[in-house]
């Protein structure tokens, strides 16, 4: 009976460790999932119906109503789509976020499936290392020249695109106008910069770069810059002289200088990561 009894009591003992097991293992695949997205949720938003023609020419009259803001990266975007095509604008009024597309480009990510799979990316403006190097370092004694090695160096920049994917190491550059039907393009003035971006749904022989998706579809969207080399920045910080202009869209003391070109401790650029989960609007809601 003793015996019997013990058998029992060693029974609810391992069954008790192989639930603590359970319970464990669960909440470390849990915590993992969690830390793998980053520690944070994609945004939830809407596209609407394109209702109006979309004009891609880096101009943001055609946005208006269909803008959601940012706060944390003070930026603002808005999406619109129709059968055929997803319209994306992006604002920015942040000096050091317009310099950073300027110097480094912006990657618009693209996952069919709703997630944060970089499936299919598109990189626009193109930057050369030469030409990042030349914008971070300006002087004020050679402003006229590296001036005019960046403007003729910009129109170059503002023609092409890069795609990215959809294998991990696939890049393709291209001239925009060969890019079947992706359209992009980007202005900045009045301190304002607005980035305006068209891609086709559907892929087909003339549209081979496409996002694979249909109306009423979840598909997910990251926009990324990524934080520029510290010491280089500084490096290049530390070369001007104060109220220097740095690159287009720079303004008075470049990246470092409180407003009006002040002295201060520089703030470094710290770089853009926003994943949203857009549902596409349907066509039933025309």
């Amino acid at each position: 009976m003793t015996e019997e009894k013990g058998m029992k009591t060693l029974s609810k003992m391992l069954n008790s460790i192989h639930r603590y097991r359970h319970y464990c293992l669960l909440s470390v695949l849990l915590l993992c999932a969690f830390f793998n997205t980053g520690c944070s949720p994609s945004l939830e938003l809407e596209s609407q119906w394109c209702d109006r023609e979309i004009i891609i020419d880096g101009k943001s009259k055609d946005w208006l109503g269909t803008l959601y803001y940012f706060e944390d990266e003070n930026v603002s975007a808005g999406f619109l789509n129709d059968e055929d095509s997803l319209y994306l604008c992006m604002i920015a009024e942040s000096q050091i976020l317009r310099a950073q597309v300027m110097m480094q480009g912006l990657t618009v990510w693209f996952d069919p499936e709703g997630g944060r799979n970089k499936a299919f990316g598109i990189r626009f403006p193109i930057i050369t290392g030469e030409m990042r190097d030349r914008g971070t370092g300006m002087r004020l004694r050679e402003e006229g020249q590296d001036r005019e090695f960046m403007q003729e160096h910009l129109k170059e920049a503002l023609t092409d695109i890069e795609i990215l994917g959809p294998g991990k190491d696939s890049r393709s550059r291209m001239k925009i106008k060969d890019a079947g039907g992706i359209e992009v393009q980007l202005e900045a003035s009045s301190g304002m910069m607005v980035y305006e971006l068209k891609v086709p749904l559907h892929r087909d022989e003339l549209r081979p770069y496409a996002l694979s998706a249909m109306p009423g579809d979840n598909v997910g969207i990251g926009l990324e810059i990524p934080k520029p080399d510290r010491s280089a920045m500084q490096k290049g910080m530390g070369s001007r002289s104060p109220g220097g202009t740095g690159i287009p869209g720079g303004g008075r003391g470049g990246f470092g200088g409180r407003p009006g070109g002040g002295r201060g401790m520089p703030q470094m650029p710290r770089g853009l990561n926003v994943w949203i989960t857009l549902q596409l609007s349907p066509a039933a809601n025309r």
